[in-house]
């Protein structure tokens, strides 16, 4: 009888994290200036991509982070949570002050933003799936 097969971590270079991160944000950036520029509106085009690329440099602050834990010892909460905490005061405080001062559309920045925290989302669920069929 075979032995059932394993699924083992693959294991990526820090290019290929970067690439990860910023691949689909950057497509879904280059469509939203695409088509606010074919409809004549390019200011919401830039406010949309400028939320999608905090929320790309949020990715990339974590991935970041992450790296640079040691898998050998266990994580330290606090300095997690402090790092975390940080990270996410600046980006959100960036992009309220876009809200804040550009007018009429600079809440667009937040709703890129979040369309960038739905596609992080989708991308994690689906590698869980994946994850998951393979046991």
């Amino acid at each position: 009888m075979a032995a059932a097969p394993t699924a083992e971590p693959r294991v990526t270079t820090r290019t290929g994290h970067v690439l990860r991160v910023l691949a689909l944000p950057a497509a879904c950036a280059a469509a939203a200036l695409l088509i606010a520029a074919f409809v004549g509106s390019v200011q919401i085009g830039l406010l949309l991509a400028a939320g999608v690329a905090l929320g790309a440099a949020n990715g990339l602050l974590m991935e970041s982070a992450t790296a640079r834990m040691n898998p050998d010892a266990p994580p330290e909460r606090s300095s997690i949570v402090k790092a975390s905490l940080g990270r996410l005061g600046l980006i959100s405080i960036i992009a309220l002050a876009i809200a804040f001062f550009v007018q009429p559309h600079g809440w667009l920045v937040l709703v890129g933003l979040a369309g960038y925290q739905l596609l992080s989302l989708t991308a994690a669920l689906g590698a869980a799936a994946k994850q998951a069929r393979l046991g």
